[in-house]
């Protein structure tokens, strides 16, 4: 006799003798059908219609194919996503067509950095951070050549004027603060969209129903 065995033999043991008669009722393929058949009937049945709310959920996410959806029919949430995302898309197409093209250097060193900032990741809250060293170092090195600030005396003057300009241009995005540690530098703020906002909050509902 194997090691396994001589195992569950020892296990048997020290199992109550009710419970090792269900254990040898359940080898059993008539009991494990009317089990199966038992336990399908309560779900169908129960009172917390569990079928039902698994089946709702399963349409509002996008999870069954919608192959027997008619043309018309109740949004799902990743098709609000996608509207919504649109929607984002073609605000964001209509702003940037509507701003009056830089004409100082200042407001284009301005307009550039928001445009730095919008591809960097944003924190959790969805606002973007960029500390004074940030700022300088952008303004220094990392803005398009002709717009540079490496060779200028007093840098602190231009980020001053840069991060006022970029306030005044995207007032409805763009805050100005100061760090709670070290020196207090002032530091630019960019908040999200309204849209992107909505959109994460969507995001967040989505991810809540997933994990339950």
């Amino acid at each position: 006799m194997s090691d396994n065995n001589k195992g569950i033999l020892d296990f048997k043991c020290f199992v109550p003798e009710p419970v090792q008669t269900l254990i040898e009722l359940l080898q059993n393929q008539e009991v494990q059908a009317f089990l199966k058949l038992f336990i399908d009937n309560s779900i169908a049945t129960s009172e917390l219609k569990i079928l039902k709310r698994l089946a709702d959920i399963e349409k509002a996410l996008g999870l069954n194919g919608f192959s027997d959806f008619e043309e018309e029919h109740e949004q799902t949430i990743p098709e609000q996503l996608s509207l919504l995302a649109e929607r984002i898309d073609n605000l964001t197409e209509s702003v940037e067509k509507s701003i009056v093209s830089p004409k100082t250097v200042t407001e284009t060193r301005a307009s550039l950095l928001v445009d730095h900032m919008k591809r960097i990741k944003p924190a959790a809250e969805g606002e973007v951070f960029l500390s004074h060293y940030g700022i300088v170092s952008f303004l220094k090195h990392e803005i398009q050549e002709e717009y540079r600030a490496d060779k200028v005396k007093n840098i602190r003057q231009v980020k001053k004027e840069v991060l006022e300009k970029a306030r005044e241009l995207y007032s409805d995005r763009v805050s100005l603060s100061k760090s709670e540690h070290g020196r207090r530098e002032v530091r630019i703020v960019l908040r999200p969209s309204e849209d992107r906002q909505s959109l994460r909050m969507i995001q967040r509902e989505v991810a809540d129903v997933s994990t339950v």
